[in-house]
């Protein structure tokens, strides 16, 4: 096409050379074209006179967006443009490519501790150490792919995997020593952060350890870091420079890499399992993944001699019965009906103590059967000083409207009133 005359080396005013699908560019949804022209942008001459698509009767839509030409000079000195074009009306976000590819992710481990102390005739020692109760691993995982023109260069916030400001599990370890015929007292600590794990039931705890001499000991563990892990939602966002309009509007390639699912993610103390099931299907303690609208089944179940102590689903407390809490084949099941999102369950395992009073017109609070995690310090009270208290069958000193003890089995507790 021509478009006047000049004189000399500048003899086209303007002339299209050629215009073909662009290649080397992301858009796989819209129509867009490389166009190259000589003497004037491909837009200048467009406003005068239709460019018509290779092999077609179509000219390119009156809305079509043109970008600044790239331009250079050829053998004459005359002007040569290279024009992109895009087949609609941009505005202020066109979605252009959208495309599913299999990206690395890690399911996280889970970290709790593993408590342990012995006690002798003159000595006492409590220990507390990391646990891990899964491994993390790495896979493969589809994610979709999406790329869209836009005049923003906000990238949408990062809120599901990416191992940048995860807050994975670290454990602080406190642990006294105590020689109370010597009058001496040692203490110790250490901190350790365990990258790519999360933190599991029971990471927090204590442990104490006393003999009938002098020597005693206690052991802490502190636990910080993120409990529940997400790898739905925005796995990436990011915004680069694209091109800049005729009118002077800049364009950016918004990209964003999405995952569809849903997952659980269990964790358990010592003294017990959890575990999910789903067609046929075991899901271990630790981070699971799920299709939306599944319907997981988590038991959670003690060992022999122990008790359910408590199970909580995304931080909120389940009711539990007294017989599921003792049930050593199906414990206590939770379902996620028609899951979607990021859930977690974690279920803690202990003791119970049986807790009553006898006599006058003495009472003890709590009363009844009462949970405990392994170790934990309780207080009962009573409303008046008791004539007795036995703990296991065993005489314990009274001393005052409070009983405080470390629970380290299973026992009946007694008041005796008068």
């Amino acid at each position: 096409m021509g478009f006047g005359q000049r004189a000399g080396n500048f003899n086209e005013l303007g002339r299209v050379n050629s215009i073909r699908p662009s290649s080397g560019t992301p858009m796989t949804q819209v129509e867009s074209y490389e166009i190259t022209s000589s003497g004037q942008p491909a837009s200048v001459i467009h406003a005068r006179d239709p460019i018509f698509q290779p092999g077609t009767e179509t000219v390119l839509d009156a809305n079509a967006t043109f970008f600044e030409p790239v331009e250079s000079y050829d053998a004459k000195g005359v002007p040569q443009y290279s024009q992109f074009v895009v087949n609609a009306d941009v505005g202020a976000s066109l979605p252009v490519s959208q495309y599913y590819e299999l990206f690395p992710v890690t399911r996280p481990g889970t970290m709790s501790v593993r408590r342990s102390w012995a006690s002798g005739t003159n000595s006492g020692v409590a220990t507390i150490t990391p646990k891990a109760v899964r491994q993390p691993q790495t896979y493969r995982r589809e994610g979709l792919v999406e790329i869209s023109l836009v005049t923003s260069n906000d990238a949408d916030p990062e809120v599901a995997y990416s191992d940048d400001g995860v807050s994975w599990c670290s454990i602080a370890f406190d642990n006294f020593f105590f020689n109370s015929t010597a009058e001496t007292a040692t203490v110790s600590s250490s901190h350790k952060t365990f990258n790519k794990y999360l933190v599991g039931a029971g990471a927090t705890t204590s442990a104490v350890a006393s003999g009938t001499g002098g020597y005693s000991s206690i052991a802490n563990s502190f636990a910080s870091g993120a409990t529940a892990y997400n790898t739905n939602g925005v796995y990436r966002s990011k915004v680069v420079p694209f091109l800049r309009k005729n009118n002077g509007t800049q364009y950016y390639l918004k990209t964003n890499v999405t995952f569809a699912g849903a997952s659980v993610n269990a964790s358990a103390t010592e003294n017990g399992t959890i575990s999910g099931s789903f067609g046929g299907v075991t899901f271990p303690e630790g981070y699971s993944e799920f299709t939306i609208g599944d319907d997981p089944v988590y038991k959670s179940v003690p060992d022999s001699g122990h008790y359910i102590v408590s199970v909580k689903v995304d931080g909120v407390a389940e009711t539990i019965s007294d017989s599921d809490r003792a049930d050593t084949t199906d414990g206590f099941s939770k379902t996620f009906n028609d899951i979607s999102g990021n859930k977690s369950i974690d279920a803690v395992f202990g003791y119970r103590i049986v807790a009553s009073a006898t006599g006058g017109t003495g009472t003890i609070t709590p009363s009844g059967n009462q949970y405990f995690a392994e170790d934990t310090e309780v207080t009962f009270t009573f409303n008046q000083t008791p004539d007795s208290i036995t703990l296991g069958g065993v005489a314990q000193t009274v001393s005052g409207t409070t009983f405080t003890f470390v629970v380290t089995a299973n026992a009946d507790l007694v008041a005796t009133f008068s």
